[in-house]
Formats: structure tokens, C-alpha cells, sequence
């Protein structure tokens, strides 16, 4: 099989994806029958078959659960294999840039993904093929942009249904910017000045909102990137406490300690038991 794709039927395969997990390939899970549900970069997702999800490099994987009748047909390729596709920036930018990338689909589309499935997996068998990677390489061009369409046509039809309160948006544009700060940025006043609001108003309708406040938002994602690392990368707790910007590996420890209720390295060694 070609080092830089893997291909996955096993449901239980997916077993090896439930500690926190740091994504460093692009993964996408087709949901054949039966529920799947996660948690990506602290937000909650279920999906019912006929459905399909795309995990980035970056994001976070803290737990992927299914149940007894969840079938699926899994696609995992390197950043590298994906960039070679050489697709026009404005689809890139819809398939792996956008925020929400959990989708219900038609049978119909199933179909058409599984077909691709079943075409690269028979191609990926050709070991004497010359040309296999380039053939695999123009389908899956050919998959993502009928995915890129599907993707478009969906994100127009829920924003036409979907109309948040000034309230509910606020939470929405105070979580992205947490997400896209939270490794230098663990002070509440930033955000809220952001926001043109007050840090107790952001604050209070955080919790009346979401059930959290402002700062257990933002020490849930610093923990849930450090966990990441601790789980699925070989980095020490320095190089962890550097990437996320504290002053001492001291002063991350009893950070990571206050809000998980053990240290990083008793985290780690948890992993292990």
C-alpha cells in the first residue's frame, strides 16, 4: 500500500483514534450505517448515516465513539499526498479551511463516494502498476471536487435556515477566536476587547450560553492541545509548555494541575497503565 494513504472498513479500527489525539493527516470518515459521534477541538459532533466527516491536520481528536450498527469506509492521507492534488485555491479553501466539516449526504452521494472507495482500493492493489500513484492521485482530484460542490451547495442551504441571536453569535466568534489564539492568548480581557464588550458581560453569557465561563473555555483548549501532545506526539512537557507560550515548565505544570487534577507527566504515564 502506498505509504502515504490508508484505507480503513473496520469500524473498530477507528478504536486507536479515542485518546486525545493530535491529527497530523487529513481523515475522512464515511459514515456507511448506524451513529457516529466525537469531539473535535471541544465541539461536539453526531453524525447518522448516510453521512461524512473530514478531520485537518492541527485539530484535536479527544474521543470518537459509535455504536453497534455503524459500518464505515475510512480515507487517511498526509498533508503532502493531498497538497499534490494541486486544486484551485478557492476549493481548497472550502474543503479544508472551513470550520464545520461534518455533513449529512444523500444516498445517491454515498454511492458516488463509495465507488471512488472501491476504485482506489482496487488500484492501490496494482503493485506493478508504474502509473498507480498518479491514477490514484486524478481520483482522488476528481472525488474532492464533486465534494467541494456537495460541500458549497450544503453550507448555502443551512445559512439560508439558520439565523443565530446576537447572543448565540457572539459565543460562536468568542470560540473561534479562542481556538485560533489560546496557545499566547490565556487572558479574558483580550478576547473581550475584541468582542467591544465588558470581561464579566462576555463572561456571564458564556455560562448562561454555552454552560462555561470565558476562562474555562480557553483552559479547556490549552489542556485539550497539551493532552494531544502528551497522548500522541513524543514531545517532553518543556517543548509542550514552550509551544504554548508559559513562562516555565513549573508554571504550565500547575496550570495543566488545576484544571486536569494531575500532572502532565502523571497524564502521560495514565496513557500507559
Amino acid at each position: 500500500m502506498l505509504k502515504e494513504i490508508e484505507l480503513i472498513e473496520d469500524a473498530h479500527e477507528l478504536k486507536n483514534f479515542r485518546f486525545s489525539l493530535k491529527i497530523d493527516k487529513v481523515i475522512q470518515i464515511v459514515v456507511l450505517s448506524g451513529r457516529m459521534s466525537c469531539l473535535v477541538d471541544l465541539k461536539a459532533y453526531s453524525l447518522q448515516a448516510p453521512a461524512m466527516a473530514i478531520l485537518l491536520p492541527g485539530q484535536v481528536l479527544e474521543s470518537l465513539e459509535y455504536d453497534e450498527e455503524f459500518k464505515t469506509f475510512t480515507m487517511i492521507m498526509s498533508k503532502e499526498f493531498t497538497d499534490s492534488f494541486n486544486l484551485p485555491v478557492s476549493l481548497q479553501e472550502r474543503l479544508f479551511i472551513q470550520t464545520n466539516h461534518f455533513h449529512p449526504i444523500s444516498q445517491e452521494v454515498l454511492e458516488v463516494y463509495l465507488s471512488c472507495f472501491n476504485q482506489i482500493k482496487n488500484v492501490i492493489k496494482q503493485k506493478d502498476n508504474p502509473y498507480r500513484r498518479e491514477i490514484i492521485k486524478c481520483l482522488f482530484s476528481a472525488h474532492y471536487y464533486g465534494l467541494g460542490y456537495y460541500i458549497h451547495n450544503s453550507n448555502s442551504q443551512s445559512k439560508q435556515t439558520v439565523v443565530m441571536t446576537y447572543q448565540q453569535e457572539l459565543c460562536e466568534r468568542f470560540i473561534t477566536l479562542v481556538s485560533e489564539n489560546y496557545k499566547d492568548k490565556r487572558e479574558i480581557g483580550y478576547y473581550a476587547d475584541k468582542l467591544c464588550v465588558s470581561n464579566k458581560y462576555l463572561s456571564s453569557l458564556l455560562k448562561q450560553e454555552t454552560g462555561l465561563t470565558a476562562l474555562q473555555w480557553i483552559e479547556r483548549y490549552v489542556v485539550l492541545y497539551a493532552k494531544s501532545c502528551l497522548s500522541s506526539t513524543s514531545m517532553t512537557v518543556q517543548q509542550i509548555s514552550d509551544e504554548l507560550f508559559f513562562p516555565s515548565q513549573s508554571v504550565f505544570g500547575k496550570y495543566f494541575k488545576r484544571v486536569e487534577g494531575i500532572s502532565p507527566k502523571q497524564y502521560r504515564q495514565s496513557l500507559k497503565d
